[in-house]
């Protein structure tokens, strides 16, 4: 099967970014917060990093970018996000205050969470950029709870991307090694394989973008003289 990798949360300089994700191998990236630049042979998607509301900033962004990630971390923000339509990745949910339990770590997902993100399509961001700017306890308790919802996205089948999370092109990683991260973490190679071919994450991408796909999983294949395709509302399609 052919697979395509994509990194789906890269910043900084986007010139720089893009050579540099070419040359390691990626067939696509999101830049978040940054203006589209076409090189040839890379896929560009843009993204924005939200916060709360989350429904009405990832409105309003849709409109303008092609995915909403939501700055997650707080557990208020991070329940919202897992029960809106419009949201495609929940990043950072790790990054709470609460301090884990005996047996489970405080991962900022819980089994419900999970549940609503499987259905919406929604994934969780295992960000290697989190990992690699922390050191000592901070990185062990990082590490922690990614495994936690690595481990709950496996039971919910929630989806999950592997992210270099850069801003410059010293922080990109080669999918193969955003792979090995995720087998450190518990995946599974075919888990970890997935994590950087997020094939069903970017069809629904592409399905918001299609004015023949009124709902999800209805497609018109052909118009005739009924209706002519007008430009599309970017939420609200499933």
């Amino acid at each position: 099967m052919n697979r395509r990798f994509y990194d789906l949360n890269v910043g900084g300089r986007a010139e720089e970014i893009l050579e540099t994700a070419k040359i390691l191998g990626w067939d696509g990236v999101c830049l978040t917060g940054k203006a589209r630049k076409e090189v040839s042979g890379l896929d560009v998607l843009t993204g924005a990093m939200i916060a709360a509301p989350v429904r009405k900033n990832a409105r309003k962004a849709l409109e303008l970018v092609d995915m909403a990630l939501v700055e997650g971390g707080d557990e208020s923000v991070n329940r919202m996000a897992s029960e809106c339509w419009e949201v495609d990745v929940l990043a950072h949910s790790e990054r709470n205050t609460n301090k884990d339990f005996m047996h489970q770590r405080n991962s900022g997902i819980d089994h419900i969470m999970a549940r609503f993100m499987k259905e919406r399509g929604i994934a969780i961001e295992i960000n290697f950029a989190e990992v690699l700017n922390s050191s000592g306890n901070s990185r062990a308790r990082i590490l922690g709870r990614m495994r936690q919802n690595v481990m709950l996205a496996r039971k919910y089948k929630t989806p999950v991307v592997l992210t270099s999370g850069a801003h410059d092109k010293w922080g990109l990683r080669a999918p193969g090694e955003l792979m090995a991260f995720g087998r450190c973490l518990g995946m599974t190679e075919l888990e970890a394989r997935n994590a950087v071919c997020p094939a069903a994450l970017l069809k629904k991408v592409s399905d918001r973008k299609n004015p023949d796909v009124i709902l999800k999983g209805l497609e018109v294949l052909e118009w005739g003289k009924s209706k002519s395709k007008d430009k599309k509302k970017m939420y609200g399609w499933y």
